[in-house]
């Protein structure tokens, strides 16, 4: 399915893709979790937000390491299909209806009291920039934002980052750092810790 770049921002979009019949995507590495937990820190009981959620297969993931996961996506299609996927987590997954870039924030999310934000092939996106200086404030202070992007010039298309992007999110964090997941760096996930100013 091919549509100008700007209507991948879209719901609209997003619900003609999610309501196809079989329409699913690549699914995620059993590797790639762990990575989330030796790289970025995740561990039992921390409060995480999925933003891009989909259908719910990373956020469903994220909770197998005992994340308190609420997944976020702008799509209403992807949001139903997500609840009736991951219906068993209990209260230990949630799906929200949210669009960061167009919506007011959402009342529960207070200054300091989210430990992960992860964005996995969806940062770009966003507002980019409006969303990073709302997940710092999330984010309590040793907090982590973690981005999972294609790199541009690697795959040849325009879905992903290119790589200045990519090496660009290092500014206003203590720390950062930054591994890949295909080997020829085409699929490289930064972990930002420590949000500042």
């Amino acid at each position: 399915m091919t549509a100008p770049a700007l209507a991948h921002r879209t719901a609209a979009f997003w619900n003609d893709v999610y309501a196809t019949p079989g329409a699913s995507f690549e699914p995620i590495p059993l590797d790639e979790i762990r990575f989330l937990q030796d790289r970025a820190g995740a561990k039992l009981g921390q409060r995480a937000m999925d933003i891009g959620t989909g259908l719910g297969e990373w956020a469903c993931q994220m909770t197998q390491v005992g994340l308190l996961v609420t997944g976020y996506d702008h799509s209403s299609v992807a949001i139903e299909r997500a609840r009736e996927l991951h219906g068993a987590h209990g209260g230990m997954l949630r799906f929200e209806l949210h669009d960061f870039d167009n919506d007011p924030i959402p009342p529960n999310l207070g200054t300091g009291n989210i430990d992960l934000i992860s964005c996995r092939h969806s940062l770009h996106f966003l507002d980019q920039q409006r969303f990073i200086v709302d997940a710092k404030r999330w984010l309590h202070p040793d907090g982590v934002m973690h981005v999972t992007t294609a790199v541009t010039e690697k795959i040849h298309r325009e879905i992903g980052m290119p790589e200045e992007r990519v090496r660009a999110l290092a500014q206003g964090w203590r720390e950062y750092d930054r591994y890949d997941l295909a080997p020829d760096g085409s699929i490289t996930a930064v972990v930002l810790r420590g949000p500042w100013g």
